[in-house]
């Protein structure tokens, strides 16, 4: 039977219809959501395949004491949990599954503008609390505004496809894709979208060169004030810079799902400074990092998994 003899070690609590997908194809398979990094560690020798979501970090380790291991696959998109080059050397195949929760994403993105713009929380916070204040949350119309997307990946096209229904403006700039301009979206440039855009949006993977890379120089250098959204990764944007430029009032709002640090339990005096300054802000909404993390995802992610760890065999 395919897949027969392979073991397939699951880290995370993920769709059943992965590991019940992956018996029926003869994999002996261990679901372990529970289990720890170093748990993981001292099994990993025993497994061809490993299935990991965002807590166990796959580097050179790792994968020196995975002897048997054929291939790595994350739930969801983010591959900085893999040291992919260390990866291809050792002969391992690494993917992800973005395409399973793109929908959730772009989705979570729409409602946090929609907030923003329309003050939702902070009304909704108002009223209970016996405010009833009409005037000081009149909202604005994201229809006619000029949205900027910097990556033009998964999420940003998933992103890009509901606003079309708003009719605004799309900008994208993508260093590693090109010719990707169409009736939905304008390719461009960051400065262009400094100069245009109403709002911006973050649909950066993080990697070495992606890191702080939206700090305060470049948000600073937008022409008229805008709204930012980070549904991506938290360290691509520097959380200093941002407040920096609240406090100058040259970002109107901003909606983060994600954090630099998103342990907060394990905060430095800095980060809680800085933590402390977002929360106090009635322009700023936080979410813990639920872009993508629905009913639907949870089962669209596992359907991927499992046809690409099929078409690998």
């Amino acid at each position: 039977m395919k897949g027969q003899g392979r073991k397939i070690l699951i880290t995370d609590d993920l769709h059943p219809l992965l590991k019940e997908g992956l018996k029926a194809d003869g994999f002996e398979v261990q679901d372990c959501p529970d289990i720890t990094p170093d748990e993981v560690g001292a099994i990993i020798d025993q497994y061809t395949g490993l299935v990991i979501n965002s807590k166990v970090y796959v580097g050179k380790e790792m994968m020196d004491r995975a002897s048997q291991l054929k291939f790595v696959c994350r739930a969801g998109s983010g591959l900085e949990v893999i040291d992919l080059k260390y990866a291809a050397l050792k002969g391992i195949t690494a993917f992800n599954s973005p395409e399973g929760n793109r929908n959730a994403v772009a989705e979570q993105a729409l409602g946090m503008l929609l907030n923003l713009l329309n003050n939702i929380s902070v009304a909704n916070n108002e009223v209970k609390n016996g405010v009833w204040s009409r005037e000081a949350n009149r909202g604005v119309e994201l229809s006619g505004k000029t949205v900027g997307l910097i990556a033009y990946g998964n999420t940003a096209q998933a992103f890009a496809k509901l606003l079309s229904g708003f009719e605004v403006s799309i900008l994208s700039y993508d260093k590693y894709l090109h010719g990707f301009g169409n009736e939905l979206v304008k390719e461009s440039t960051m400065e262009e979208i400094a100069q245009q855009c109403d709002v911006l949006s973050l649909h950066l993977p993080l990697t070495e060169e992606t890191k702080s890379l939206i700090g305060y120089e470049y948000l600073s250098s937008f022409r008229k004030p805008f709204w930012l959204l980070n549904t991506s990764r938290g360290k691509v944007l520097d959380t200093e810079g941002l407040i920096r430029c609240l406090q100058e009032e040259k970002i109107r709002g901003a909606a983060l799902d994600v954090l630099e640090n998103e342990k907060l339990e394990t905060f430095n005096q800095s980060e809680k400074n800085l933590f402390d300054q977002l929360i106090i802000d009635k322009r700023v909404l936080l979410t813990p990092h639920i872009a993508g993390w629905t009913h639907e995802s949870k089962r669209r992610i596992a359907e991927i998994l499992l046809m690409k760890i099929r078409a690998i065999q």
